[in-house]
């Protein structure tokens, strides 16, 4: 893959290869990686402005445009189930302090999981889950599984899942680590199901971000690591009313080819 990127203080990396094999001379393999992530993770207040680095006023834009490309792209799926045709359930992938959880999956979905490697934020969003009293989602619809495991690691049961949605997380993984994970979770999807990547993307190539072990891609990097996966785009959309000052984000509807 051609893309050249740009790390702490200016470096250039011609390609990702010289990145992944940058990180690997520091530690031999890459665990220290996502020690790195977690690490930060961990440093972090378990609160909804915490996992969204100070910018939680914007969790409403982002719900909302979620909302409406989960519609746009799963639209028939999420009529059946408010018709009471069929079950949906969901995975939530670095779910933090359950945020997309519940703010998003559980009104549409009757069971969400959730996997994340931060212990305390996952604490967090198990409390909030499952003690909150007000809650607006439909009655019987709940949070079943908490999983403490960064998602490359995390091995998912097959055929379980309508819709696995992966946000602001994609950013922590290896190349090689994505792929994998993208290939596991279209084996865990049931027939029809649809995995959704929402994530920050520059204009072209790489950005590293030692702060807390991430590289933010090009959209045609997540096009061309998609393929290599063996999925299907089936739509895509830019993520609106963000500040300027921070990168774009971008929804992808993917499925097995």
């Amino acid at each position: 893959m051609e893309a050249a990127g740009v790390g702490e203080e200016g470096r250039i990396f011609q390609s990702p290869e010289e990145l992944w094999q940058s990180a690997k001379e520091q530690d031999g393999e890459l665990p220290q990686w996502y020690t790195a992530a977690v690490d930060y993770w961990d440093r972090q207040e378990a609160s909804v402005d915490g996992v969204l680095g100070g910018y939680g006023h914007l969790t409403s834009y982002d719900v909302r445009d979620s909302r409406a490309f989960l519609k746009k792209a799963y639209g028939a799926a999420l009529a059946e189930a408010e018709a009471g045709k069929r079950r949906l359930v969901a995975l939530d992938c670095g779910a933090g302090v359950g945020r997309v959880t519940e703010q998003l999956l559980l009104h549409y979905c009757q069971e969400v999981d959730l996997v994340e490697p931060s212990a305390h934020l996952l604490d967090a969003a198990r409390q909030s889950l499952s003690t909150r009293g007000a809650r607006d989602w439909p009655r019987g619809h709940k949070a079943v599984n908490f999983y403490q495991a960064g998602i490359e690691q995390h091995e998912l049961e097959q055929g379980r899942y309508d819709i696995i949605w992966l946000q602001w997380a994609a950013l922590y993984l290896t190349d090689e680590d994505l792929i994998a994970f993208l290939r596991r979770s279209a084996a865990a999807l049931k027939p029809g199901g649809m995995l959704f990547v929402k994530e920050n993307v520059c204009d072209k190539g790489f950005v590293v971000d030692n702060a807390d072990a991430s590289v933010t891609r090009s959209h045609q990097y997540y096009v061309q690591l998609f393929d290599r996966a063996c999925l299907r785009l089936t739509h895509t959309a830019l993520q609106k009313d963000f500040p300027k000052s921070l990168f774009k984000v971008r929804m992808y509807s993917l499925m097995l080819r």
